[in-house]
């Protein structure tokens, strides 16, 4: 499948295409959305696990507009891990130690006896605190955009908040809505 949707759908007599999104940036995925004035075609190409295993899949969903009973978006933020946030604070922590070494003039990778190596020596130790705070407290936020339609079918999507998905989003709640 190609990238342009366009050239992968055909269209009904007296259908007309809206707006057509054709990079948007999704999470592990290239995701497309074609709106015309009947239909919602949205194609993702990327990795998904599928019975514990990582495969690459292209998929196409063609949801009729009309049949959109359920629109949802929201930002979730999401939390690192442990391990991550622990190496932040062994960081900070090594900071902190390493600055309190250089005021007793104990530091550990030689004596430090000039005021210019002793303003490195604490410049180190600061650049060294402030990365450990902010990988401690680091977060990451999503744009989620799910949709139901039909008894069963749901469409949930994960997006990296940026202009054009907000963009997508608007315009995409603007025409379900409007019916």
């Amino acid at each position: 499948m190609k990238n342009r949707i366009t050239r992968n759908v055909s269209l009904e007599n007296g259908e007309v295409i809206q707006k057509e999104f054709r990079n948007l940036k999704a999470k592990n995925k290239q995701c497309s959305i074609l709106i015309t004035d009947r239909r919602l075609i949205i194609y993702t190409f990327g990795s998904e696990l599928s019975k514990g295993k990582r495969v690459k899949r292209q998929v196409m969903n063609e949801i009729d507009l009309r049949s959109i009973h359920r629109f949802e978006y929201f930002y979730e933020i999401q939390a690192r891990s442990v391990v991550y946030r622990l190496f932040g604070l062994i960081m900070f922590l090594a900071g902190l130690i390493l600055a309190y070494l250089t005021v007793i003039q104990k530091f550990p990778f030689g004596l430090v006896q000039s005021t210019l190596s002793m303003a490195f020596a604490f410049g180190f130790c600061g650049l060294l605190v402030v990365l450990g705070i902010s990988i401690v407290f680091s977060t990451v936020k999503v744009l989620i955009m799910s949709m139901k339609s039909g008894l069963e079918e749901k469409t949930s999507l994960l997006f990296y908040p940026t202009k054009e998905n907000e963009l997508c989003r608007r315009y995409i709640a603007g025409k379900i809505h409007a019916y």
